[in-house]
């Protein structure tokens, strides 16, 4: 986290996530505060402000505190905290050292940490919120850049006995796309010792990921219905299935290879068969690398038709035409949503794209 973000589309959407899943607990909230950095434009993307009927009916509350904090001037974390958008959370919201030697950091990281499980230590929910995420390949905690990382062991540290955890992570290039780095981070903490590890996806802008570890039945039945009032903005993945059915037959074999967050995607052999075919999986049960594929049908009856080479609004995604089974609707969408697109038409669907 970093203050510059506060406010923006993906800051709505987590705090919106927190708020829809921790009433009844004590909420714990670790900013991960990293110092603001400027050479991006991270935390700009506030217009949704000014389109209140199409984003405010989401958390109406909410919308109107964050388009005052912006109004302001004042985007902060602890703006956030003074206006009580997560009623009665306890923050841990010191930030994370960057200067100093390799000695120096790894000695301030260890004091953070510390002051971080002492400053929420009677929360029974605890929001966890990197800059970027979980650890990348060769991540070491006294480089420069680890503050923007939570790593497994402080994952581990702080899943006290009765406690649930959602960590934030943002979406990297990953070999093999976005779902297939779900995976991937579900295989790795259900071996670090999650019994449960279930995954909200936010994508406007950009996808991120909210993983739930050893969430009770009631904040996953919170967390599937966050999906139906957010209208598929906002996805669920519970346990054990990627793409809404299908197993993780990855839990009990080989990950893939890591490849570190900077690297570049492979490219597609053409715009329109980006994915690899897998013809021996029965349509509607195919792992995503297949939903692309004339005549896939995904679990609410949305039929590939076609693909358009037309670049998409996802990260080194192209548009491809949906139909509905049940109305025959026809619209565009991301090859990276297409294994959870609901009809726009008649089943409370997100827009469909142009094409």
């Amino acid at each position: 986290m970093q203050n510059r973000y506060v406010g923006d589309i993906g800051d709505y959407m987590k705090l919106g996530i927190l708020r829809a899943l921790s009433p009844g607990y004590r909420l714990g909230v670790a900013w991960w505060l990293y110092p603001d950095e400027d050479h991006n434009k991270d935390g700009r993307h506030i217009g949704y402000l000014n389109q209140p009927e199409q984003w405010r009916h989401f958390d109406a509350p909410l919308f109107d505190a964050l388009s005052e904090i912006v109004a302001t001037g004042q985007r902060n974390v602890r703006a956030l905290e003074a206006a009580n958008v997560l009623p009665d959370a306890i923050f841990a919201s010191k930030t994370i050292h960057v200067s100093g030697t390799i000695a120096e950091r790894l000695d301030q990281r260890r004091q953070w940490f510390e002051t971080v499980q002492h400053s929420l230590a009677e929360a029974d929910l605890v929001f966890l919120d990197p800059d970027n995420g979980l650890e990348p390949a060769g991540h070491s905690l006294g480089s420069a850049k680890a503050g923007k990382s939570i790593t497994v062991d402080e994952l581990r540290a702080l899943a006290t006995p009765g406690r649930s955890l959602i960590v934030y992570h943002h979406q990297t290039r990953r070999q093999g796309g976005h779902h297939a780095e779900i995976e991937h981070w579900v295989c790795r903490l259900r071996e670090c010792g999650f019994t449960a590890v279930d995954a909200l996806r936010a994508k406007p802008f950009s996808p991120r990921v909210f993983f739930l570890l050893n969430a009770p039945p009631d904040i996953r039945q919170r967390a599937e219905q966050i999906e139906v009032d957010w209208q598929g903005l906002i996805t669920w993945h519970p346990d054990g299935t990627i793409e809404g059915g299908g197993r993780l037959n990855a839990l009990s074999g080989p990950h893939p290879a890591p490849v570190a967050a900077d690297a570049a995607p492979t490219p597609p052999s053409t715009p329109t068969d980006r994915h690899t075919s897998l013809s021996t999986v029965p349509k509607g049960r195919r792992r995503s690398a297949g939903t692309t594929q004339v005549g896939y049908i995904n679990r609410n009856g949305q039929e590939v038709v076609r693909p358009t080479g037309k670049p998409g609004t996802d990260h080194a995604q192209y548009v491809y035409v949906l139909r509905c089974q049940t109305c025959h609707h026809e619209y565009g969408a991301n090859g990276s949503d297409i294994f959870l697109r609901r009809c726009p038409a008649h089943d409370r669907g997100a827009p469909g794209i142009e094409f």
